[in-house]
């Protein structure tokens, strides 16, 4: 159960209401939570937008599928498979990013993951790195640690607030 109330978009003053209905949040337990600080939320979706916007879609998902693994952590985990798959993530790239499996990779991938761990664990080092750096200019590189690390910030923030995934969890391989 959930530290804070689960609001929905009526719970909203109406100048907020729009962060529901305007955006696809459903009825994640994430923004439910959030809502409970309306402006932070908004502020929250803002940076989370633009972030998003770093790499493309499949991409950014392996970033944030290495965050969430490296951190054990099942919401975000749980969230990201299935965006992970409607980006074109495959099965198997899933479950090798689940294992930690670079080998079973595309090097740009491996090098996605291998970065996202690290930064996500608080320990980056210079070969991920370099070797990120090897497939992206250094403005996506730092835009890559700036994704990895809101979604350590999103984990702790779900923590601390005792955020359930909506379902029963989709387990760490598929």
């Amino acid at each position: 159960m959930a530290r804070v109330p689960l609001l929905e978009a009526e719970d909203l003053p109406e100048e907020y209401r729009y962060l529901f209905t305007e955006n696809d949040v459903g009825d994640a337990h994430i923004f439910q939570a959030m809502a409970n600080a309306p402006e932070l939320m908004r502020w929250y979706m803002r940076y989370s937008t633009r972030l998003w916007d770093v790499l493309p879609a499949r991409e950014r998902e392996v970033v944030i599928l290495a965050a969430a693994r490296a951190l054990e952590h099942e919401y975000e985990w749980h969230q990201h498979v299935r965006l992970g798959c409607e980006a074109g993530v495959t099965d198997a790239e899933i479950d090798a990013i689940s294992r930690g499996d670079l080998a079973a990779l595309e090097d740009r991938d491996a090098a996605l993951v291998a970065y996202a761990r690290s930064v996500a664990l608080g320990d980056p080092r210079d070969g991920d790195h370099d070797r990120l750096g090897e497939h992206y200019e250094t403005d996506t590189v730092v835009g890559v640690a700036m994704l990895a690390s809101h979604y350590v910030s999103t984990a702790r923030t779900l923590d601390a607030l005792d955020v359930a995934t909506e379902e029963p969890f989709v387990g760490w391989t598929t």
